[in-house]
């Protein structure tokens, strides 16, 4: 059964479904670990998460961890705020992740402002803990190894 409470009164945030079949990513978001879907019959890492591999339709599916790096593949930037808890931030950018390993996933470009975000920028997972119940993924522009 996904959880019931789509809002954090404390926070004034709205929370994600959190359904049975994606509880292992939020299990491993809480202790920052990000993985993906993968099929163990063809070995495809996917995203969104399904019941079946999005490139086989196997339904021999697991998790794997990924390095949580990639780049932007596409971003907006809004300038409107859709929530009350959103607006110190606006404008904010949400940018697609095309992640190394290869899923796609949609998040905030955080510890940057809106302007850097760009097509290639390369970028790297961090997360942040809303809830104890709901940490969330974000990307911030990589750091020089």
């Amino acid at each position: 059964m996904a959880n019931t409470k789509l809002y954090d009164e404390s926070t004034g945030r709205y929370l994600p479904i959190q359904y049975p079949e994606e509880a292992e990513y939020w299990e491993s978001a809480k202790k920052h670990r990000l993985v993906v879907p993968k099929c163990e019959d063809c070995g495809h890492l996917f995203y969104p998460i399904g019941p079946v591999c999005s490139h086989c339709l196997s339904l021999n599916v697991g998790w794997q961890q990924v390095s949580g790096k990639g780049r932007i593949s596409s971003y907006v930037i809004f300038h409107k705020a859709w929530a009350e808890w959103l607006k110190p931030r606006v404008p904010y950018a949400v940018v697609q992740v095309e992640l190394d390993e290869g899923p796609r996933l949609t998040t905030n470009l955080v510890e940057a402002g809106p302007e850097e975000a760009r097509v290639g920028l390369e970028v790297e997972a961090v997360f942040e803990t809303v809830t104890d119940e709901v940490t969330l993924l974000q990307f911030r522009p990589r750091k020089p190894a």
